[in-house]
């Protein structure tokens, strides 16, 4: 038996005006704030992937509030999602139920602690202590996970190992070959290594497929983090085996999650993979933006690949007052010896939730807020009261940026609407490279497109797999298309030639093309595919667009002014107004 000295007993998190005593630590402490609250960044939520949710929840068949909830849909739509058998997946209410049962499992035996890393998850220690357990802690804040001091904490007292990675608060990760080091120890005693991933979407890179085929790993998600449904309460394990899993499953009552929220995630895992990645994306970018900002204010951040920063102040307890008065809400930890003076920040989902922080951040640090207004792209004469009053759609910015990949293309893209002229085309083929740098550049997009195409078979891939990622592109910019013109047409000249583009953002795909292209060949461009990518261009940007070249004799000028014309059209189309879906019907 190792002595106690070789532990760090588990120490528990306070909070502002907390009442300090026993009673207060049995269960989880949430801030207390003595001012209102309009900005919550406290608790690392998300924006809700799901899109259209009011429509979605009128939708809803009645009888999922009659009747008893069924999760094996859902299990089956995660079996997919995580590419394990369904009956490998266990549906809980939010990660807390299935690490609260994981635990509850492992100290039925003989063996009584559990070994993890502190600073983490809170609810491990917990959990832990509420099913009578002992913890021993390694401490891991930052840089290299300390795999050498976890590993000789695993003994024949170890009923459970805990990795959380991304790490809360820190947002540190740990990397597989670490992982694997400790379920070898892990597996050496007899203890299963459970993985809490409820910060996975955030991060680089995501080791699901190898962890899941171990033999001896329990892995957590949820759907609060990056799905943004953290209201719903719906969180899942991967169990090592059939057999744990019917165990964990059996734990429970036979109900534990509501069937609107099984149905809700379901809808999200089958419809809104693409709206959560997305989501995802922008935090990142808003996290880096972060990071940035609070070096400016001479805070110290830990690297993170969570949706969420944290940093260390000389006066982190001004910087959180200073920031609830103005009703930016952030996590401080107090009584806490491996957080003194340290702020967890929950990254911003919109431009408008960064500038109120960064707003408030410049105040009480004294820094020229001017800065970060150019630094997501605002004018110096935009202020920051009509900023934050902007309609939802402004605010969220209207953006995509997307990976597709075939056995034939793979494209990135990365799309800004509402752009600065920023363009970077990379298509290997030089006129269509052309052509997509002058249709962002006369529609006012900030494009960034990369593809690499099979193009020693010929250029017919690229050029319609680039038509179709960008197309998808803007429609999943629009989202539902309220506040726009809809309706748009351009005439472009290019000496002798003459083209007219007439657009309509319908929803319903329609494409009328008549290039009148004579040559076989621009470059290393099909004349057919040409006129190819045109007709796929409407059918995922999901509209009726008619193309037509008037006047010319060469065929580099026709093409070109069609893709001016269409840029002309298609920017005057997506002009914002102050109106609702533009149409009778009430959506596009």
């Amino acid at each position: 038996m190792r002595s106690s000295q070789s532990r760090i007993e588990s120490i528990p998190t306070f909070f502002p005006n907390a009442v300090m005593n026993q009673a207060s630590n049995d269960g989880y402490q949430t801030p207390e704030f003595q001012n209102e609250i309009t900005l919550q960044l406290s608790r690392n939520e998300s924006k809700c992937a799901i899109d259209n949710l009011e429509d979605r929840l009128a939708a809803l068949d009645q009888t999922l509030i009659s009747s008893y909830p069924a999760h094996q849909e859902l299990q089956n739509q995660l079996g997919v999602y995580c590419d394990v058998p369904a009956d490998r997946i266990v549906v809980t209410a939010g990660g807390d139920d299935g690490i609260d049962r994981i635990i509850r499992h492992a100290l039925r035996g003989p063996a009584k602690t559990i070994v993890t890393h502190a600073p983490s998850f809170e609810m491990v220690d917990i959990y832990c202590r509420n099913h009578g357990g002992s913890m021993a802690h390694v401490t891991w804040l930052e840089g290299d996970f300390p795999v050498k001091e976890f590993v000789d904490q695993i003994n024949q007292e170890t009923a459970l190992a805990v990795l959380t990675s991304p790490n809360n608060p820190t947002g540190g990760v740990i990397s597989l070959e670490v992982i694997e080091e400790v379920n070898q120890a892990a597996k050496k005693v007899g203890a299963k290594l459970l993985i809490d991933h409820a910060y996975i979407e955030f991060a680089d890179q995501n080791p699901v497929a190898s962890l899941s085929a171990d033999d001896n790993i329990v892995i957590i998600r949820t759907f609060s983090k990056a799905w943004g449904l953290a209201g719903l309460r719906v969180g899942y394990l991967v169990a090592p085996s059939v057999e744990f899993a019917n165990t964990m499953r059996n734990s429970s009552g036979p109900f534990p999650v509501s069937a609107v929220s099984l149905e809700l995630a379901r809808l999200s895992l089958v419809e809104f993979q693409n709206s959560m990645k997305h989501n995802a994306t922008q935090i990142k970018k808003f996290r880096k933006l972060l990071i940035d900002l609070v070096i400016q204010c001479g805070g110290t951040p830990v690297e993170t690949q969570g949706n969420f920063v944290l940093v260390k102040f000389k006066d982190a307890d001004r910087i959180w007052k200073g920031l609830a008065e103005d009703g930016v809400g952030v996590r401080i930890f107090t009584d806490n010896i491996y957080l003194e003076n340290q702020l967890r920040i929950t990254c911003p989902t919109s431009p408008a939730d960064y500038l109120q922080l960064a707003h408030s951040l410049c105040r009480l640090c004294d820094l020229d807020f001017e800065t970060q207004k150019i630094s997501i792209g605002l004018n110096h004469n935009q202020d920051i009261e009509n900023t934050l009053s902007q309609e939802p759609r402004s605010e969220t910015g209207r953006v995509w940026d997307s990976t597709r990949q075939t056995k034939e293309t793979s494209i990135e893209l990365s799309i800004n609407l509402d752009g600065s002229g920023l363009i970077e085309v990379e298509t290997g083929i030089g006129f269509l490279d052309h052509m997509l740098t002058a249709l962002a550049f006369h529609a006012g997009f900030d494009l960034k497109l990369k593809c690499d195409g099979d193009l020693f078979v010929d250029d017919h891939h690229t050029a319609e797999d680039c038509a179709l990622a960008l197309g998808t592109a803007i429609d999943n910019a629009l989202g539902k298309r309220s506040g726009i013109k809809r309706f748009g047409y351009a005439y472009a000249p290019l000496d002798e030639s003459l083209a007219r583009t007439v657009i309509d953002l319908s929803g319903r795909p329609w494409p009328e093309i008549h290039l009148n292209l004579e040559r076989e060949m621009i470059g290393t461009w099909a004349c057919e595919n040409i006129t190819h990518f045109f007709q796929s261009l409407a059918m995922t940007l999901k509209c009726s667009l008619h193309v037509d070249v008037l006047r010319g004799n060469n065929d580099h000028h026709r093409a070109e002014a069609a893709f001016k014309s269409c840029a002309k059209a298609l920017r005057e189309a997506l002009t914002p107004t102050s109106g609702e879906v533009p149409s009778t019907k009430g959506v596009l």
